[in-house]
């Protein structure tokens, strides 16, 4: 067992090896071969712009196409790299277990079952690594520094500390972030899986459920924009038309539907406090559609043994579902929701689309945007500062994982015993 381990070890730092060296050297000589493209494209540039008469400057020309060229190249060669990764890995790895056991053919298989899996997981760790943990920790060692690289707490400080300027700003961003990480990923989970229930027993509801998941393919910008059309007020100032001055109050239909006059004009997601359930139903009605297609595909893999043993013992449709279907789909409810997180953690658009950008409005990453636009802290302290805040929204999402974590130990556990 021991040497196989040491086989498995060197086999795996032989490919290691090749791939560093030869992918690198095969993409810069690709790179170098294609780079007569660009001169291509932007002669390209010039010929369609003389031809269709465009206003745009020559040297502009140039460059978009030239850009077009180096994505399109881009693109290719990763994907031409890609292919080469894995096939150069496959053919190293089976011809090095070959090599180094060439009597036993068990043992041929257990030196590439143990590397096979590290060749597709590898890419993604080094991606994972080099674009998600280094700069995690790069974030963190600048959230303790001043702007001349000094260590120190102040930036934390600044942001806790009462008499601080961004403390209000701060203390409401904390506030609304860790709402819209509770509420948004709830209702999102309550009203997919109760479409997916109900839609089921109806003749028309793979109808219903095709309007339900209509909105995931409009933008978070596109789908504020029809909101804010919706949560509208009213009290426009007339404009001249032919026939005189008319009257053109853009009331909203939600406030047509309370009742709201043309002269109360402020939209539903500015009010105070209560504006931000307005803002968090826009990705609540996106993101409804996605939760009701996963768990409607995971409803009908339950199994119809154990739906039908419970109607036989006399459940009626409360017990079926949460006693029967719910703890049979309970990790696909948990995956859901670990996107639901991640997904709110990312909400920059709606509230700036909107230009939600009062106190009490702020998330921890629009109150970045207000900080750059309002704070008076020049240089590379904002920078600083701006780091710190990212670590803020790091911690709220601390919690979530540190669930997901005793969550697989735990299925882990489960599956071992």
């Amino acid at each position: 067992m021991r040497s196989i381990m040491n086989i498995i070890a060197s086999n795996g730092l032989a490919i290691i090896l090749t791939v560093i060296c030869v992918l690198p050297i095969t993409a810069i000589f690709a790179y170098s071969l294609s780079a007569p493209l660009d001169d291509l494209f932007s002669n390209l540039g010039l010929w369609l712009r003389e031809t269709q008469g465009w206003s745009l400057a020559p040297i502009e020309a140039e460059l978009r196409f030239a850009k077009i060229s180096f994505a399109l190249r881009s693109v290719v060669i990763a994907v031409g790299i890609s292919s080469l990764y894995f096939w150069i890995t496959n053919w190293l790895n089976s011809g090095l277990a070959r090599v180094r056991e060439k009597k036993s053919i068990g043992r041929q298989s257990a030196i590439i079952e143990a590397i096979q899996p590290w060749i597709f997981v590898g890419p993604a760790l080094v991606l994972l690594t080099l674009f998600l943990v280094v700069p995690a920790f790069m974030t963190l060692g600048i959230s303790f520094q001043e702007a001349n690289g000094t260590l120190t707490t102040n930036n934390y400080s600044f942001l806790w500390d009462p008499k601080a300027l961004g403390y209000v700003q701060f203390r409401f961003a904390m506030r609304n972030s860790l709402m819209w990480l509770i509420l948004v990923p709830t209702f999102c989970i309550i009203f997919g899986l109760a479409v997916a229930v109900l839609a089921d027993s109806l003749r028309w509801g793979v109808v219903a459920k095709t309007f339900i998941f209509v909105p995931m393919a409009i933008s978070f910008v596109g789908a504020a924009v029809i909101w804010r059309n919706i949560f509208a007020g009213g009290g426009i100032e007339a404009q001249q038309v032919i026939n005189g001055f008319t009257p053109s109050y853009q009331t909203g239909l939600l406030k047509s539907i309370l009742g709201h006059s043309p002269s109360y004009n402020e939209p539903l997601y500015n009010l105070k406090f209560w504006g931000n359930f307005f803002l968090m139903w826009i990705m609540v009605w996106i993101k409804t559609g996605f939760a009701m297609v996963i768990f409607s595909a995971a409803l009908r893999g339950v199994p119809k043994e154990t739906v039908e043993a419970a109607i036989i013992d006399g459940a009626n449709p409360w017990q079926l579902f949460f006693k029967i279907k719910l703890p049979q789909i309970y990790s696909t409810v948990v995956v859901v929701w670990t996107y639901m997180v991640t997904e709110v953690l990312k909400v920059f658009d709606i509230p700036y689309a909107l230009s939600a950008n009062d106190d009490d409005k702020l998330l921890l990453a629009t109150m970045m945007e207000a900080a750059k636009n309002t704070w008076s802290i020049g240089g590379d302290a904002v920078d600083n500062l701006f780091a710190a805040i990212a670590i803020m929204l790091m911690i709220t999402v601390i919690p979530h994982m540190i669930f997901n974590a005793w969550r697989l130990r735990k299925e882990q556990k489960e599956l071992g015993n």
